[in-house]
């Protein structure tokens, strides 16, 4: 079996606020970054794929909760991910709660090319202090 090489792009942005719309901008901007990338699914509890009809609205929801859950493209053969999680003030640089996003995909040549957009939207979209 061949292990397949990932790009991991992780950026650290403020913590979640009420009405926050960083959660589907950086969604958003990862889809734009990446042409053809459609992030519509989740991973439900049981740990099986689930289709998101209503996705925006369920990121809106989960952000107004201080939630960035995990969305996925839905395909196991080339797993495309973006999920955050809030870190508290204790644990983050400058006394501050940070939320830590990341953003993992296939290494390939379409993922290398656009790489540099990939960490240039959804470091746009959560409004980042930094990322890597």
């Amino acid at each position: 079996m061949t292990t397949q090489s990932t790009l991991i792009v992780i950026v650290y942005a403020p913590a979640l606020v009420a009405d926050d719309t960083r959660t589907l901008a950086a969604v958003h901007g990862l889809e734009r970054a990446l042409p053809g990338l459609r992030l519509e699914w989740r991973v439900t509890e049981g740990r099986r794929l689930a289709a998101l009809s209503q996705r925006d609205e369920w990121l809106a929801e989960s952000a107004a909760r201080g939630k960035f859950p995990l969305v996925c493209n839905g395909d196991v053969s080339y797993p495309v991910t973006i999920s955050g999680l809030t870190k508290p003030a204790s644990e983050s640089p400058g006394g501050q709660a940070l939320l830590d996003v990341h953003a993992n995909m296939p290494l390939d040549a379409a993922v290398i090319a656009a790489a540099g957009d990939v960490l240039e939207y959804v470091a746009e979209g959560t409004r980042a202090f930094w990322g890597r």
